[in-house]
């Protein structure tokens, strides 16, 4: 089997037009028999996208994350699946020069080796400071 041998690719794109942001953009890739675990081959893939739109003062922000992969001895077709997909959106707005104010919502389900992991969502709210 070969060693540290990789693939991936990626492909993005994101337009801009007026207060309204839009991206996606997806990655791929592959890798046999890297580091302790040189008897395995992963891969995997990755799907992002994302709005921005801006009025005024307000900022709002939506996006979402979906990636899958894949583990298994080198050379066998079965192995492992493994997954995590991430929703999230927010609310900024510029109180004064250099302070913003967050209100955000974040959702997260995850599978490790075909089983649940860490599904869960949270409310935040925060503070960016620039000086």
């Amino acid at each position: 089997a070969p060693t540290n041998d990789t693939g991936g690719m990626h492909v993005g794109l994101s337009a801009v037009t007026g207060d309204l942001t839009v991206a996606v953009g997806f990655a791929d890739g592959n890798v046999v028999g890297s580091g302790a675990a040189s008897g395995f081959e992963y891969s995997a893939d990755v799907v992002k996208a994302g709005v921005k739109y801006v009025s005024g003062d307000l900022t709002f922000n939506v996006g979402v994350a979906s990636g899958d992969s894949k583990d298994n001895t080198i050379g066998s077709i079965s192995g492992s699946d493994d997954s995590k997909d991430v929703t999230s959106a927010s609310v900024s707005y510029a109180v004064a020069s250099g302070v913003t104010a967050i209100l955000g919502y974040t959702s997260v389900e995850a599978s490790d080796e075909g089983a649940s992991s860490t599904d869960g969502s949270a409310w935040y709210i925060g503070a960016n400071m620039a000086f």
